[in-house]
């Protein structure tokens, strides 16, 4: 599969993927955010385990790959989901954005400093554009950043940990199965998150009992359709590509966030979110080459 149907992809998944943060707001509405997340990613690491097996696709891990697993699996669902969870629910939302805006970015200084991929300065000014594209887009006319919270220190160490396993299954997947590797870790990575939410809430688990159907549909597509099938595309495509040329793409869920909560949610949308969008659009054109690579084209 060539580079550019990979793009466009990873463009679809992004969309899926900003329009579930409009399903996690009505979600969080209904659910506690710490036991909604773990349900929601067991649920779509039983889709895609359950897919392979009766594909019969499983793959038996060796032990080696069984390390790379659980370490992606604590780092990429267990600490940023949980991290997060506990981060956004003490700091402010347009903090929080801003913190979760610089993913791409720190993957790919991690990725270059591990050596897991070369990028030139071009590139680079890319992610750093597209990063403060994400910045004008979440800050919303008159409102501020001032002090630290706690929250946002938890925030910062989920896409670190995020960050982080984008590199282990940039490595495993050379002998693991991307999709395998990604319905192993998120049924792994969800008992983890289900056992904690069963130590910390578990009077919350009764709300599944009492919820309205809606609820209960809006949370099944978002864990088979987003979560299952967008993470097995996502971490196919950081297998075929790299971990920072993917991360990159990060910032389009920004872009669709913002679009899915104006349009559905009837927010209203500033200058300043127009801006971040365009900043956006050009961070990831020059991040990923494409705007490099059609100037050469209409040179040659």
């Amino acid at each position: 599969m060539g580079k550019a149907k990979i793009y466009l992809i990873l463009l679809v998944v992004m969309l899926a993927w900003g329009l579930n943060v409009v399903a996690l707001k009505l979600l969080v509405s209904y659910f506690s955010p710490l036991t909604m997340t773990a349900v929601r990613i067991f649920i779509a690491g039983i889709t895609v385990v359950g897919i392979l097996a009766l594909l019969k696709k499983l793959q038996k891990p060796t032990r080696s790959d069984i390390y790379a697993v659980m370490t992606a699996s604590i780092l990429g669902v267990v600490l940023h989901h949980g991290l997060l969870a506990f981060g956004l629910a003490n700091t402010s939302a347009v903090k929080g954005s801003i913190i979760l805006g610089f993913s791409p970015l720190l993957t790919a200084i991690l990725a270059i400093v591990f050596g897991f991929t070369q990028m030139s300065w071009k590139r680079f000014v890319g992610f750093v554009i597209g990063a403060f594209g994400v910045i004008m887009a979440v800050l919303r006319g008159g409102e501020g950043v001032t002090g630290v919270a706690l929250g946002d220190l938890f925030v910062f160490l989920s896409i670190l940990a995020q960050a982080f396993s984008f590199l282990v299954i940039s490595k495993a997947s050379k002998t693991l199965n991307p999709v395998v590797l990604t319905g192993y870790m998120m049924l792994s990575g969800s008992l983890v998150l289900l056992l904690l939410a069963l130590i910390i809430e578990p009077a919350q688990f009764i709300t599944f009992t009492t919820v309205a159907p809606k609820a209960i549909i809006l949370l099944l597509v978002s864990a088979i359709f987003a979560t299952a099938i967008g993470h097995v595309i996502y971490n196919s495509a950081i297998a075929k590509i790299g971990a920072a040329e993917t991360a990159i793409f990060g910032n389009f869920n920004t872009l669709f966030s913002l679009l899915g909560t104006a349009i559905l949610l009837k927010e209203p949308v500033g200058i300043n979110q127009v801006v971040g969008c365009l900043l956006i659009i050009v961070g990831v054109l020059i991040g990923t080459g494409a705007l490099e690579a059609f100037i050469r084209s209409r040179k040659t």
